[in-house]
């Protein structure tokens, strides 16, 4: 699991689950749980491996139906190096805006839109306290918004580093509707085990 597979592992999974009919989905999640200990969306975050539990337990096109559903959340481009992610899926939407209209939330996003630290470092630039730092950051975490990156040594213990999986975000308010788009660097975009038939596609 790593780029954007947790961001989008909640409403891809519940996309897949519908589309993908009761039969086919009774088997899958009979063979991810007793094989694998995972529910549908934790394996979604590990793309791979329900990609081939589904191909074992249906005679769907795979690629195809993944990608199909993948459409559903968001729509993406490349320019250069850089990959452009609107999205589609209104939940997703909810949750970004939620984020960003936070303002304390919105602080650590900041702080780490082109930087990565461990969390005494974003508390410090984000000027937040500790206690709703910590709650905030983990929250971020579990949502797909913030990644680890990595570990450092400090004072002989491993520490996490933190990004942001995106370097910008840009909210388009219109009458009817509310276009979220982000940017996110390739790198970060094509770690993630979910977009690799569309990287392909882009290729």
């Amino acid at each position: 699991m790593a780029g954007i597979d947790r961001l989008i592992s909640l409403s891809l999974s519940s996309k897949m689950k519908k589309q993908m009919g009761i039969d086919i989905l009774k088997k899958v999640e009979r063979e991810l749980f007793l094989d694998h200990g995972m529910s549908v969306k934790l394996a979604v975050e590990h793309f791979q491996k329900f990609s081939t539990v589904l191909k074992k337990n249906s005679d769907l096109d795979v690629d195809k139906f993944e990608k199909k559903c993948i459409e559903k959340i968001i729509k993406v481009t490349k320019i250069d190096d850089k990959y452009f992610v609107t999205i589609v899926d209104s939940s997703l939407s909810d949750l970004l805006l939620e984020s960003m209209g936070d303002p304390e939330t919105r602080q650590i996003i900041l702080s780490l839109l082109e930087n990565e630290y461990i969390i005494p470092k974003i508390l410090k630039e984000s000027k937040m306290p500790k206690t709703s730092g910590y709650r905030k950051i983990e929250n971020l975490l579990l949502s797909g918004i913030l990644i680890e990156t990595g570990k450092i040594l400090s004072e002989s213990k491993k520490i996490s580093k933190i990004q942001c999986i995106f370097q910008k975000i840009m909210i388009d308010v219109q009458k009817e509707n509310i276009i979220i788009i982000l940017s996110i660097s390739e790198k970060m975009f094509e770690k993630s085990t979910s977009m690799k038939s569309l990287i392909r596609d882009l290729e």
